[in-house]
């Protein structure tokens, strides 16, 4: 794969990635009660916890999937949501290994999925997730595919 290409594919993915990310928040953000009751059937956190992440996460994950997007801060946008997979997959395997029968959240209604299936979605994002971190740091001309370069 040329350079170039290779360049495209970046960009491609990280539109994916961030748009993925955009899509999940913006359907949690139209409906934090359902997220809430997602977040509580975890059984993993005390009240108000709960309320307090069905309310931030959503736009964490909304401002991430621009930064990813558009380039602006992608490197910090790419940390924290690698970072959220991260945490996501633990709670979601920590979920399953106790046997509670939970509604994942992670697309609010829009798609409903079982564990086994949020877990491979959950894997494959975190690949792709560190996958771009990867090739964002190995072009030798980062400034031309990436803005953080320029802003931090």
């Amino acid at each position: 794969m040329t350079v170039d290409n290779s360049r495209r594919l970046h960009r491609v993915l990280c539109f994916v990635f961030g748009a993925v990310f955009i899509f999940a928040g913006g359907v949690k953000v139209l409906d934090p009660q359902l997220f809430l009751v997602s977040i509580r059937g975890f059984r993993a956190l005390p009240d108000p916890f709960p309320a307090w992440l069905a309310l931030g996460l959503p736009w964490l994950e909304i401002f991430c999937g621009l930064a990813v997007m558009t380039g602006f801060l992608r490197r910090g946008g790419l940390v924290l949501l690698n970072a959220c997979l991260m945490v996501f997959l633990v709670a979601i395997a920590f979920a399953w290994s106790r046997g509670l029968d939970i509604e994942c959240g992670c697309f609010g209604s829009a798609i409903k999925s079982g564990v086994r299936t949020e877990l491979v979605i959950d894997l494959v994002l975190l690949a792709t997730g560190l996958g771009l971190m990867h090739r964002g740091y190995s072009f030798p001309s980062a400034a031309v595919c990436d803005m953080d370069s320029r802003y931090g």
